[in-house]
């Protein structure tokens, strides 16, 4: 098989992947819900636990299992809003809040000091890019991610949202120029310490929009 074909069959299997996107979402999330019950009773109803330890086992276990594979997922706002809303019916256990509390999201973030998964999924995905710029050009990844279709048309309407208008719209909510984001990849410690920055600036414009709301 040659390399031209191989990509084209890699370009199309992404295409395919996008359409089952939502089954993967349910996917993850039912893993996700798995992995947070059989801790239910071991850990966060525990009282002797402090929550700061019950965060960091959420984050290592719960979302490592929601998110497993984020950096190539295209998302849109309802794929967002149910990924949210898993989160928090987590958070709020663990912080025994009930929704009869009246206490607003970006309360419970707080007190848990963590991020909307919004966040987590622009951090994991721009800090994938810049490791895919950085590989050598001979990688598959690399190729699928700079080849472009040779053929083709799209149907009447607005196209679907593909992975690099997701990638450019998560750049410009970090501010990121989507112009010239190799120029910052190519140093593996300065792209880290620049998608830090991004996305602790996008999720403080997140919650200050949130709380206006």
């Amino acid at each position: 098989m040659s390399r031209h074909v191989r990509v084209s069959h890699l370009l199309l299997s992404s295409c395919l992947y996008v359409l089952t996107f939502n089954d993967d979402i349910a996917r993850r999330i039912s893993a996700a819900s798995s992995a947070f019950g059989r801790l239910e009773s071991r850990l966060w109803n525990e009282r002797g636990v402090r929550r700061s330890t019950k965060i960091a086992v959420y984050h290592a276990v719960v979302i490592a299992t929601l998110l497993h594979g984020c950096e190539s997922w295209t998302t849109y706002r309802h794929n967002i809003c149910s990924l949210d809303q898993f989160h928090m019916r987590c958070l709020r256990p663990i912080t025994r809040i009930k929704w009869q509390d009246k206490i607003p999201n970006t309360e419970v973030l707080h007190l848990c000091a963590i991020s909307g998964i919004e966040a987590f999924i622009i951090r994991a995905q721009i800090r994938w890019v810049g490791h895919v710029y950085r590989m050598p050009n001979s990688r598959i990844s690399k190729a699928v991610f700079y080849s472009e279709l040779q053929s083709g048309s799209r149907p009447q309407g607005r196209p679907k949202q593909c992975y690099k208008d997701n990638l450019k719209t998560n750049m410009q909510f970090t501010g990121i120029d989507s112009q010239t984001w190799e120029d910052l990849a190519g140093d593996r410690s300065n792209w880290r310490k620049t998608c830090l920055t991004g996305v602790q600036h996008f999720e403080e414009n997140r919650i200050a929009s949130a709380m206006e709301k």
